[in-house]
């Protein structure tokens, strides 16, 4: 039995992947340790797994209707992330993973949590880093389109050599931002180097690549000993049914349209959901809005009997009833999307929203409306195009395509054949 630390950041999306992981290690009868925001610690103890908080808590980081958009922005969101939500808390970070990591054989971290390598390395603690869609993994080969260069997909097939300078004026441009992480560094004794995890923020002992080859095809450039394992699929409170209203109203017509914002946009001040209602009326169909604790549906549409209102419903067990699914193509509802085989209208607004929306179009399987593109006319133009029979076919070999890896068996051979090598 091993003893491995998990240490994420983020939204639910950055949470679940590692739940998911955590899941699958306690299965084998490995001790898992998930350490993250302190808000998550319910969900975490809910899957059995322990617990251990790192700041910020969402108290920490000030008012919601701030921190969201920012955090949300198609073009500055990494700077506002990395430089105001996760480096003023990198020393308190690094305190609480270094606790949590004694006696630890393994540290499994999401890139975002950059005192989680300083501690495995100090402590000579072996340690997996994690890319949760292809954007993190920088290829000049494959690309990612991103929100202030949505074109970086086309230049990397005209030149790659292009993209990989491109990517090096990125690194130097952001060394800055880390002064804090070489700072950490030179403390623990351990040198500073160039110390920008933004890209060049991976193991030496291996990174899980946590999407399907359907998704994003095994590149040249990515770091070595990159394993491919599939989408780690999890729902937040996994294993639960629909609720009695939910299969109520799924059993009383159609197949509704799937309108969800995830589980960080939903918070953002925005018109979707006005909008979305609008499209649901001109094209006169019923329609779900899984809209969290959003205070932004219209009041109508809480009253109209074509449309059901809910804060959660497990994605897993109300998008296969989906005729399609709306959202802003983060990679958790993303995979949820491509698992339930039902035709997507992506709307993508920030980070690693863009490219995973253009990879759910390369196969055929969703429309891509951006997010600040987004209008009545638009939108519904966007869901009907997605209603097409072809489209709908074109879903549904998604699905084969995209859960074709054995996640849980992957992961296990990947965590296995770390252990087994020489120390």
């Amino acid at each position: 039995m091993a003893r491995i630390l998990l240490t994420t950041y983020g939204s639910s999306g950055d949470l679940h992947p590692f739940l998911a992981i955590g899941r699958v290690l306690r299965a084998r009868g490995d001790n898992v340790t998930v350490a993250t925001h302190p808000d998550y610690r319910v969900q975490v103890e809910r899957q059995s797994l322990d617990f251990v908080p790192i700041p910020p808590g969402l108290a920490d980081v000030g008012p919601e209707e701030v921190w969201v958009n920012r955090a949300t922005h198609p073009v500055t969101s990494t700077s506002f992330i990395v430089r105001e939500l996760i480096l003023p808390y990198l020393q308190a970070s690094h305190e609480a993973i270094d606790r949590a990591a004694a006696g630890q054989d393994l540290i499994i971290s999401h890139m975002l949590t950059f005192a989680a390598p300083v501690v495995a390395e100090a402590r000579g603690i072996p340690w997996l880093s994690c890319a949760l869609a292809p954007t993190m993994l920088l290829s000049a080969t494959d690309p990612p389109a991103l929100g202030g260069l949505p074109l970086l997909p086309q230049l990397g097939r005209l030149s790659p050599a292009m993209v990989r300078g491109l990517y090096g004026l990125v690194a130097m441009s952001t060394r800055g931002w880390f002064k804090p992480l070489r700072d950490l560094r030179r403390s623990r004794g351990l040198p500073a180097g160039g110390s920008n995890p933004l890209v060049r923020g991976f193991s030496p002992h291996g990174t899980l690549a946590l999407f399907p080859s359907a998704f994003g095809e095994p590149q040249p450039d990515w770091p070595p000993r990159t394993r491919q394992i599939g989408f780690p699929l999890f729902d937040a409170d996994d294993g639960s049914g629909l609720s009695t209203e939910m299969e109520g109203f799924l059993a009383a017509g159609d197949d509704p349209v799937v309108f969800t914002l995830g589980s960080t946009v939903v918070r953002a001040v925005t018109d979707f959901f006005s909008i979305a209602y609008e499209a649901v009326r001109t094209l006169g169909i019923r329609a779900v809005f899984v809209a969290g604790e959003s205070r932004q549906i219209p009041e109508d549409a809480r009253a109209d009997p074509r449309v059901l209102v809910t804060g959660y419903e497990p994605y897993s067990k109300v998008f296969p009833h989906a005729s399609v699914i709306v959202h802003p193509a983060g990679v958790g509802t993303t995979a949820q999307a491509c698992a339930a085989g039902r035709p997507q209208v992506l709307v993508p607004f920030a980070n690693d929203q863009f490219d995973n929306a253009r990879r759910v179009a390369a196969l055929g399987a969703g429309v891509v409306l951006r997010a600040r593109r987004v209008t009545v006319s638009r939108l519904s133009g966007a869901v009907a195009a997605a209603r097409d029979p072809s489209l709908i076919s074109a879903a549904a070999s998604a699905k084969l395509r995209t859960t074709q890896e054995n996640f849980d068996g992957l992961l296990g051979q990947a965590v296995s054949d770390l252990a087994a090598l020489p120390k």
